[in-house]
């Protein structure tokens, strides 16, 4: 994969936790240095954690002996993958319920926690179908490691800023984004088949 497709995919993914800090930041009075180093670390660390193991699900030698004999198959699968997790935040957009925004006196590290591992799922996934296309592990690293927390300092402070009406339409922006990383990719195995 190119860098641009990995950016592409991350960039779709990282709105999906923007959404959520935008969400936080409309409801706290004040965003404060500690709140996006916990924020931005913890969801960082959770996507990390998310990529290496569903990277790591597609490298399990039973599955990846697989993927030898099936290469051309799991890129498919992988397309899929992409797609289906973009038609998936784009659905989700369309479900989201209106949020009244309050103002909270702090925020809640258990509320944190299960977004973190709710946002980390779609990345999980995403991990799975970059190691079905052999995509080196560090750039798929890199892009998560520095886009997740600019995503959460972003979110927060844009919502805290505007409020959070916005979310539907940036979640369904970040689901556009990996249909598009999808369609990339189904174009650019379709040419290497053709060849």
């Amino acid at each position: 994969m190119s860098w641009i497709e990995i950016i592409l995919i991350g960039a779709g993914l990282s709105l999906d936790v923007f959404a959520y800090a935008l969400c936080r930041g409309a409801v706290v009075g004040e965003v404060d240095k500690k709140s996006l180093v916990i924020l931005g670390g913890g969801f960082t660390l959770w996507n990390l954690i998310s990529l290496t193991a569903g990277n790591f699900v597609a490298k399990i030698p039973v599955v990846s002996k697989n993927v030898e004999y099936a290469a051309n198959d799991w890129k498919y699968i992988s397309v899929a993958i992409f797609l289906g997790l973009g038609i998936y935040l784009i659905i989700k957009a369309a479900r989201g319920k209106e949020i009244e925004e309050r103002k909270a006196e702090r925020l809640e590290s258990r509320q944190f926690a299960m977004w973190m591992a709710i946002t980390s799922l779609d990345v999980f996934i995403a991990g799975i179908g970059f190691g079905f296309l052999d995509t080196v592990f560090f750039k798929t690293f890199i892009v998560i490691l520095l886009i997740t927390p600019v995503s959460v300092i972003a979110g927060l402070y844009a919502g805290w800023w505007a409020g959070c009406q916005a979310r539907k339409k940036i979640v369904a922006v970040g689901g556009c984004l990996l249909l598009i990383g999808g369609i990339e990719l189904l174009k650019k195995n379709c040419i290497q088949e053709s060849k």
